[in-house]
């Protein structure tokens, strides 16, 4: 799929969407990690709303590689200044059996803006 240079198209970014929420586990891998190569397109409320979404599947997620590619793109759009806003305590609910070494960088740094948004200071 091409990206329109500047802000993402509405069709692409819903399609983008869909992906995140398939039932195929290749199809959602393959969409955490499409959010590196178009994060800097996504407007601030787009960013939000793809952040939430992830933070929201994420504790649903019961495979391994596609946890570690939901939690690579919310590092992708932190790398980028665009998850204010964002509720990551979602991620709180991650059950411990699910994060092995491959995610737990991921959730060292995301700990803090775990803790602030579960007690609602971040918004």
């Amino acid at each position: 799929m091409i990206w329109k240079v500047g802000n993402v198209k509405s069709e692409e970014y819903v399609d983008f969407l869909r992906d995140l929420l398939s039932l195929d586990e290749a199809v959602r891998t393959e969409a955490s990690n499409r959010v590196q190569d178009f994060v800097n397109l996504l407007s601030g409320t787009q960013a939000r709303v793809v952040g939430d979404l992830i933070a929201m599947l994420a504790p649903r997620e019961e495979s391994r590689v596609a946890l570690e590619a939901l939690l690579h793109a919310l590092s992708d759009l932190d790398g980028c200044g665009k998850l204010e806003g964002v509720d990551l305590s979602p991620l709180g609910e991650i059950p411990e059996s699910m994060i092995h070494v491959e995610h737990r960088v991921y959730m060292d740094a995301f700990a803090e803006l775990i803790a602030e948004t579960s007690n609602g200071t971040s918004e």
